[in-house]
């Protein structure tokens, strides 16, 4: 047993090992899974971007080019602009001299704050910048003229950096994205979109897990056409795909560990059964050849003895002939259990009892025992009743050495079975041998252990179970089938 208890640790000590690496193998392919997605999509995004960038590039130097054209147009025809130069592309002119400034604008309240801005980033520049005015993008174009300055304030074209913020921002709202940006080789930002305000961490150049008090970041940056790209991506999703795939596999095992322990469970109480069932039909199989041979040899014996018994006297010879009749009987029925199935006829369960009190009569009295019947005097069963009377006389027999006084024998009938209880109030029996006590061979009496054994082997024989009880008394329990 401590084998069989070995290998059922070791199966649940695999089983533990093999969920656990189960697990993290697991959890390890869906973090790849994750981290090759998340850079697919970091590198089709800094595609899409950077390809917005150079094209807005490419229309940029078309639309400044016109305005240029058309701001030294201007210039040509008059000195002092007016209405009629506006137009909808066209939001504003001004045309600086050495010391006069002229000019008019569709934005007169912030007239001031575009030539401070003038002053300070584009004078004396043939230049152009892109600035917001309220929220819409325009291109603010100074040309050098002669001795002049033209200064055009037009409407956006094309795709804008304007443009490119907004898809940013919807493209982090509405996805795992955290940030994105796009970095010059100084690190400055180009393009910059957070959802937590002027939150960048940059960790160089390659993939990084960032953890902040907000949640985990998988952040990823990669030089791409001169420009730096860097991108975070939320990884609550990642952990919520592993807890719940780490519950799913961990209930599996659990339930394969109880399915597993279960059978296990099974098997070995299977082999404990077949192992008690070996052994019994082999002591069976010793009993039979021991019963045959002893039957064989009483034969012999009472054959002596019934021909000692033709110079007796008639009363001492019928005793002794009926005695070895009965012996004969006894014999011919040992033989018969231990090699074929037993004989059964209608019997009176009283007259079974009743005989087996009178083979124990002189025990009975010499031991001073008090025996008392609560006996249905009707029940009538099929049975062997040369068995029987062995059987009931062994337990009786079994009470009267344990030293009981008094022996009771009930009778009981429940539907189709027959309840017989045989109770004394003996020494009883140890709890630790009792399991033990319809074993063959086993005796704590220093005799030959067979009878309990027989006892019990009798009774299933006629398709019946025997149980025993010991505390302040000690019951036999018998269960029989009524014809």
């Amino acid at each position: 047993m401590k084998k069989r208890n070995f290998v059922l640790i070791f199966i649940l000590l695999f089983i533990t090992i093999f969920t656990f690496s189960l697990v993290k193998l697991t959890n390890l392919n869906i973090e790849r899974t994750y981290r090759r997605s998340s850079e697919n999509t970091f590198y089709l995004l800094s595609f899409i971007i950077d390809h917005y960038l150079q094209h807005e590039k490419e229309l940029e130097y078309i639309v400044i080019e016109a305005i240029q054209k058309k701001g030294m147009q201007i210039a040509e025809k008059t000195a002092e602009p007016d209405e009629s130069y506006l137009s909808q592309d066209i939001q504003g002119i001004w045309i600086f001299g050495k010391n006069t400034v002229k000019g008019i604008s569709n934005h007169k309240n912030i007239e001031k704050e575009i030539i401070r801005f003038y002053e300070q980033n584009l004078k004396g520049k043939n230049f152009h910048t892109l600035i917001i005015i309220e929220n819409r993008p325009f291109y603010l174009v100074n040309t050098l003229f002669d001795s002049r300055e033209i200064l055009l304030l037009c409407q956006g074209k094309g795709i804008s950096s304007a443009h490119i913020n907004q898809l940013l921002d919807s493209l982090v709202i509405s996805s795992n994205l955290i940030y994105f940006a796009i970095l010059d080789k100084d690190q400055t930002p180009i393009l910059f979109s957070s959802l937590y305000d002027n939150f960048l961490p940059l960790q160089g150049e390659g993939m990084h897990t960032i953890k902040t008090p907000e949640s985990t970041i998988f952040q990823i940056e990669k030089e791409i056409s001169g420009k730096n790209f860097v991108a975070g991506f939320a990884m609550g999703s990642l952990q919520r795909i592993k807890f719940a795939n780490n519950l799913f596999l961990i209930f599996i095992m659990i339930a394969f560990v109880i399915l597993e322990t279960v059978l296990l469970y099974n098997f070995i109480k299977f082999e404990r059964f077949k192992d008690k069932k070996e052994k019994e039909v082999n002591l069976f199989k010793e009993i039979g050849a021991l019963s045959t041979g002893f039957a064989h040899e009483f034969r012999n014996s009472l054959h002596t003895l019934s021909l000692l018994a033709r110079d007796m006297n008639k009363e001492k010879k019928l005793i002794l002939i009926e005695e070895i009749a009965r012996m004969r009987s006894v014999m011919d029925s040992l033989k018969s259990i231990s090699i074929t199935k037993i004989e059964k006829k209608e019997i009176v369960m009283s007259d079974i009892i009743n005989e087996s009190i009178s083979l124990l009569h002189n025990m009975i009295m010499e031991k001073n025992v008090n025996l008392q019947k609560n006996i249905d005097e009707k029940i009538e069963i099929r049975g062997n009743r040369t068995l029987l009377v062995t059987a009931l006389s062994n337990l009786v027999k079994n009470c009267i050495e344990a030293a009981a006084k008094n022996v009771f024998i009930n009778t009981v009938q429940k539907s189709n079975m027959l309840n017989i209880e045989v109770v004394d109030d003996g020494s009883g029996i140890n709890s630790k041998i009792i399991g033990n006590i319809f074993e063959p061979f086993f005796s704590n009496k220093n005799q030959s252990g067979l009878g309990l054994y027989l006892v019990k082997k009798i009774i299933e024989a006629h398709g019946g179970e025997i149980k025993v009880e010991s505390n302040k008394k000690t019951i036999f329990k018998i269960s029989l089938l009524i014809k």
